[in-house]
């Protein structure tokens, strides 16, 4: 099975990019459940057989691409469906795509002047309306272009646990439904999302778990939309009055989310950086992300054991008593 989410070596970080891509391609008896048109379901079927002929040759054949699967597969198609002219910095790479398309399907008409596809007819047709829907119904953090989530179609989309589970391996699996059944014991409200979950404790966020990769986040922010001065003071003043303080301040250490300056996009005097000393160990902590997660060590080395499960959980449960001994100094 190609894209199967349990596997776990690859001929190059590239592959397992375009892997991880193709585990979120949502399968066509779920996305198209409730399309009931048949041409609908036709046009949408013929938009999914192209896209996994499109990530089978990628995967396949990673040295022969450069960019990321989204573009081959969403913006570099809505240009050629749509004539529209590529971004500047994608024209090189998108007419270096365009002369290796035809082998799926597509064709260019001279005459005409236009692109057509006789092995997947209606793509023409339903691919710029899939682009059109996306744009327009956004809710639950987007991303259904990219997944192939022809809900798009019906009359409403209800996500479901699985739309969050269903990419990810059984390991994963596993401890996804463990920190879910966890955070509703809790009294936490779920929010869904195509990439995440979020978990709300009296309306402050206090758990994000997300399958783009597998990654398990608690908040210690005290208002959602800004920063709360003494906050993480606050989170480890709950964790160092627990009987395990030492093992959880040692978490936290290791696990506070640090700035990367967006991904390297800003300047060092543009950082929303915060200095924070826990026990002697100096952290350059994220103002914008301020959370608790082994996702954001910055090592290729993000495999969840259980031990980060059940230190995680125990993360929960400093969250909870923070953000209640918080409402509590407000009243």
């Amino acid at each position: 099975m190609l894209f199967d989410p349990n596997q776990t070596e690859f001929s190059s970080e590239y592959q397992r990019i375009i892997w991880q891509f193709g585990t979120h391609i949502v399968p066509p008896e779920v996305s198209l459940a409730d399309v009931e048109d048949e041409e609908t379901r036709e046009g949408c079927m013929q938009i999914f057989n192209c896209t996994m002929e499109i990530l089978t040759d990628m995967y396949h054949h990673p040295d022969e691409y450069t960019e990321r699967p989204r573009w081959y597969t969403g913006d570099y198609l809505a240009w050629l469906t749509t004539s529209s002219k590529p971004m500047k910095k994608h024209s090189e790479e998108y007419l270096r795509y365009m002369r290796k398309i035809p082998q799926f399907g597509f064709e260019y008409d001279e005459n005409l002047g236009a692109w057509s596809n006789e092995r997947y007819p209606l793509f023409f047709e339903y691919f710029p309306r899939l682009v059109a829907l996306a744009k327009e119904r956004k809710q639950n953090l987007g991303g259904y272009l990219d997944r192939r989530d022809f809900r798009l179609f019906a009359k409403r989309i209800t996500l479901t646990l699985d739309d969050l589970l269903r990419s990810l391996s059984n390991t994963e699996r596993a401890f996804a439904l463990e920190l879910h059944e966890y955070a509703l014991e809790k009294g936490m409200k779920e929010e869904k999302g195509t990439y995440s979950f979020r978990y709300v404790y009296k309306k402050l966020y206090s758990l994000e778990l997300h399958n783009h990769p597998f990654g398990v986040l608690v908040p210690y922010r005290l208002d959602n939309g800004k920063h709360i001065p003494g906050q993480l003071e606050r989170f480890i003043a709950v964790a160092e009055s627990q009987p395990d303080a030492d093992e959880l301040v040692k978490y936290i250490q290791g696990g506070i989310r640090v700035c990367n300056a967006c991904n390297g996009i800003k300047k060092a005097n543009e950082r929303c950086q915060l200095w924070v000393e826990i026990r002697g160990a100096r952290r350059l902590s994220s103002a914008c992300h301020p959370t608790i997660s082994k996702y954001r060590r910055g090592s290729k080395n993000l495999a969840y054991t259980d031990e980060d499960i059940q230190m995680l959980k125990r993360m929960i449960d400093v969250r909870i008593t923070q953000v209640d001994k918080f409402i509590a100094d407000l009243q």
